[in-house]
This record gives structure tokens, sequence and C-alpha cells, in this order.
């Protein structure tokens, strides 16, 4: 714990903060360490007070440690006095859950797999008694069989693409950002949907004259799809979905709506996590991978 006044000295810390700081804390002097391990933290300090923030949180890394910040101001100084840190190591935390994360990871990807086995296993069988039992009508339960197989095939290789998208993900400077065309982009995807048969209605409603952003077009056009078609599962009969945009300066917001059932309110805080699906079907991976590339951007 460390507290500052108003014009951010320090008035009080314990041991364990210095410790996390790996800096001797001085008592009606700012927090040391700008230059040093600690650097980042000192500096959203410092943009914690010039900002005026009554409270926030963040995690930031300190060498080989995670650390959890809370930030609280204190009413002894009028409206904005001083402020309290909270600091706390949550690296051990986070390394247990993320070996949970992957164990379950591992089941998904097994429960996955295995799906498309079952079907191919199945047709290699038939085809294998069909040639024993010198059956004239062959040549028509090959074509058939294969045809299954090769669907099969092609939704392993759907699945591998999307757990090696998610385990590697394009990361910001592996490929410059470009000027990309969201009306463009929004349009073209939405072609891809307004061709089907049934009763959603699927519409752009971006601006023409929207300003180009920084992205990358087919990364941009991966994350439409993945939230129309999450759109598109969440409407059971009649329904619409929208992509529609607006400069909220200095970005622009795109948003896809739709009029579905939603997801229940209990289960929004692990909608970005890589094996959670309120869906049956599906690797769960889809609003994961949309997160990773937009903080990419």
């Amino acid at each position: 714990v460390v507290a500052l006044d108003s014009g951010g000295r320090v008035t009080l810390a314990n041991p364990r903060a210095e410790a996390l700081l790996r800096e001797t804390i001085q008592v009606g002097e700012p927090l040391p360490g700008r230059e040093g391990a600690a650097g980042e933290l000192v500096r959203w300090v410092d943009l914690y007070f010039r900002d005026g923030l009554r409270e926030a949180n963040t995690e930031l890394q300190l060498g080989v440690r995670r650390i959890r910040l809370r930030a609280r101001r204190v009413s002894g100084e009028g409206p904005l006095g001083g402020a309290v840190l909270s600091l706390e190591d949550v690296t051990d935390e986070l390394r247990s859950e993320r070996i949970l994360a992957w164990g379950e990871m591992a089941q998904q990807v097994a429960h996955e797999v295995k799906n498309p086995l079952t079907p191919m296993k199945l047709s290699v069988q038939h085809l294998e008694r069909a040639w024993e039992d010198r059956r004239p009508d062959f040549g028509g339960i090959l074509s058939k069989n294969v045809e299954v197989i090769l669907r099969e095939i092609d939704h392993l290789a759907a699945i591998a693409r999307s757990f090696s998208r998610f385990g590697a993900p394009r990361v910001s400077g592996d490929a410059p950002l470009e000027e990309v065309d969201v009306h463009r982009v929004a349009g073209e995807v939405m072609n891809l949907y307004r061709g089907g048969k049934g009763a959603l209605v699927f519409q752009s409603k971006v601006p023409e004259e929207l300003p180009p952003v920084q992205a990358r077009e087919a990364e941009l056009r991966e994350v439409l799809i993945n939230l129309l078609e999450n759109s598109r599962a969440a409407i059971s009969e009649e329904g619409s979905v929208v992509i529609d945009a607006e400069v909220i300066h200095p970005r622009v917001e795109v948003r896809v709506r739709d009029d579905g059932k939603g997801i229940p309110r209990e289960s929004l805080s692990r909608i970005f996590e890589p094996h959670f699906s309120t869906r049956s079907t599906g690797t769960g991976l889809g609003l994961a991978i949309v997160r990773r590339l937009v903080e990419s951007w």
C-alpha cells in the first residue's frame, strides 16, 4: 500500500510496496523508479492524477512479475485530495489461471476433433464392407462416402485454423497497419449474407463519408464475419442484423447489432474466454480472436 497527497508525494508506504517496486520509497517525495522497472507504474499514477480520476485500476508488468494496481482518492483535501494505491502481485494467480485455461482448451480441442472423426470412421468402414461384399453399386457408395469424408476433413481444417489463429495471432508490427475503408468492407461482407435464403434481414448502415481507419483489411473482414455469425446464431426465427458506424473522436466505432436473444448477463464477463461459448456448436474462439485482432490494431 502507498498513500499519496494531492501533489502526488508519498505520505505512507509499507515495506511490501518497496519490495514490489524494488525501490526505496521516501515520505514527502514523489514515487521513485521513473526510469527503472517501475517506470510504467509511476507514469500511470501521473496520468491518474492528471486526469482527476476518483478511482481506477490496471495491471502492469514489472520485470517478471504481474502487478494489479488499484487507485482511489481520499477526501481529506477537498473534492479530489490525495490517493491510496493498492499493489497486488498476481503473477502466480495468473499462472495458475493459464494452466487451467490451457487444460480446458485441450479438452475443447479433443472434443471438437472427435466429432468429425466418427463419421469419417463410419464412412471408411462402410466402404470396406461394400468392397469385401463386391457390391454392384460400389461406385455410388464410394462417391457418397468420399463426399462425407472430404466434408469432415474440411471441418477438421477449419477447427485447426481457428485454434492456430488464436494460439498465434498476428500481433501489431508483424504487418503494417493500412488505411481501410470500413464502408466498402462492410458492404462486401454484407453481400455474402444478403444472398442467403431465410427470414433474416442483413443491412449495412455504415456512412459512405466515414473516414478511413488504421487496421488491416483482411482482419476487419474476419472480425465482421465472426460477429455476424454470432448474430445469425442468436436469432432463432425472423430478425435483423445491422452493421453501423460513427466517428467518436479520435476513433471510429463500428457496431454489429441484432435483435436476437442476447447473452445472459451472468455470462457477459466470460465472453472473451477462448474456450467459452453459450452455444453447443463451434469452437468458442470467435470473440477471443476478434478481441485479439482489434487490440492488435
